[in-house]
């Protein structure tokens, strides 16, 4: 059993906005390179334009639920599995973006973090240690008929090694992460 979601930023007018953003750079850009201007740093906005319009291209929110728990990939920017043990409540509803987190993508705020591309309907996660987490959906109906039935599943409450050995490699991963901080 096994629930999969892979969402990106496929909006119109988000790539309508960047295209007509990189058009302008690349206009200002030229202009200032024919009168006279550094050739480096006409170019740079519009390099800066493209790489944001590339990284825009690959970034992807990939849900994936199985019977021993969650992963959410968020690339580039992070992953974060979660064993069905771990999950107090967990229901699909319906939330504002811009009120609730600030926006789209990876969000962190006092009600807990998000992982969004579009739309307004996730799955909101309540851990046993108090985290919140709530994960964008594009198939809200689906995720929810998915959500109850596999809450309902029984659960016998052990660990399985690739569960124990995922929860490891986890935590290493965070503690490299936090060495690279300075934390």
């Amino acid at each position: 059993m096994e629930y999969r979601e892979s969402q990106k930023f496929n909006q119109w007018w988000l790539w309508l906005l960047n295209l007509a953003l990189f058009l302008g750079a690349v206009t200002i850009g030229y202009t200032s390179w024919t009168g006279g201007g550094d050739p480096v740093s006409s170019a740079a906005i519009p390099l800066v334009m493209a790489v944001t319009m590339i990284l825009l291209a690959t970034i992807e929110l990939r849900t994936v639920i199985t019977d021993e728990g969650l992963e959410v990939k968020f690339w580039p920017f992070g992953r974060r599995r979660i064993f069905k043990s771990e999950i107090k409540r967990a229901h699909v509803r319906k939330y504002s973006p811009l009120k609730e987190y600030g926006g789209w993508g990876y969000r962190v705020g006092p009600r807990g973090k998000a992982f969004n591309m579009q739309g307004n309907m996730g799955l909101q996660l309540e851990m046993k240690d108090g985290d919140k987490l709530l994960i964008g959906t594009r198939k809200p109906e689906e995720l929810a008929a998915w959500i109850e039935g596999w809450l309902a599943s029984s659960d016998d409450g052990e660990l399985t090694d690739e569960m124990v050995t995922l929860k490891l490699k986890e935590l290493e991963e965070l503690e490299a992460q936090k060495l690279l901080r300075g934390e």
